[in-house]
């Protein structure tokens, strides 16, 4: 069965979601071809979410807002995507293990653009850049004062993640006129159920 969601630890959900539904079949009746058909068709916006543009253009955006977030971002990035030149746009809330989650992104990409989320809780960029430069010396780090300098500095680059806090993806789907959630509800993307517009 093929799954629409990349990422080993998407698939272990997955698998962990098909045999609880197992589980409860004598509560619940819910058939195996109901379950592949389900599994195929999950979108989960915002989680190794894959945008392509025309030209060939990739953004990938992903929720890594903690440091179990931004492993699995790491795995993925290193298992699933051809290693090619990518640039990490990212804004991190200053109430998480920010140091740590740069130090877990920052070597992955050439590229390294900060920016602010949208949020009074925000990380400064200065802080990050820091944390990103001592984690990935060689790398070009810049920081934007909005997401979207952040994308507009961005604009030339084939391989753009976007990562960090869920208000940042939230707000970066606006941008790329994905919009299942507004930038100002973290929980939203969480909750989400809707489907969105193919490109």
């Amino acid at each position: 069965m093929s799954l629409p969601l990349p990422g080993e630890h998407q698939r272990l959900n997955a698998a962990v979601a098909a045999y609880t539904v197992r589980a409860v079949a004598d509560a619940i009746a819910v058939s195996d071809e109901t379950i592949v058909a389900g599994l195929q068709g999950v979108q989960w916006p915002g989680r190794l979410q894959v945008v392509g543009r025309p030209g060939g253009k990739l953004y990938l955006l992903d929720g890594a807002h903690n440091i179990g977030g931004a492993e699995a971002l790491a795995a993925a990035l290193k298992t699933c995507f051809t290693p090619l030149s990518r640039t990490l746009v990212l804004g991190v809330l200053g109430d998480k293990d920010c140091e740590r989650i740069c130090e877990i992104l920052a070597p992955l990409a050439v590229r390294i653009i900060l920016a602010p989320v949208k949020s009074k809780r925000t990380a400064a960029t200065a802080d990050l850049a820091a944390w990103c430069r001592a984690a990935h010396p060689g790398a070009n780090v810049n920081e934007a004062s909005s997401l979207a300098e952040a994308l507009e500095l961005a604009a030339i680059d084939s391989f753009v993640v976007i990562a960090g806090s869920l208000y940042l993806i939230g707000e970066a789907m606006e941008l790329l006129q994905l919009t299942p959630a507004k930038a100002s509800e973290e929980r939203g993307l969480n909750d989400w159920s809707g489907t969105p517009p193919t490109r």
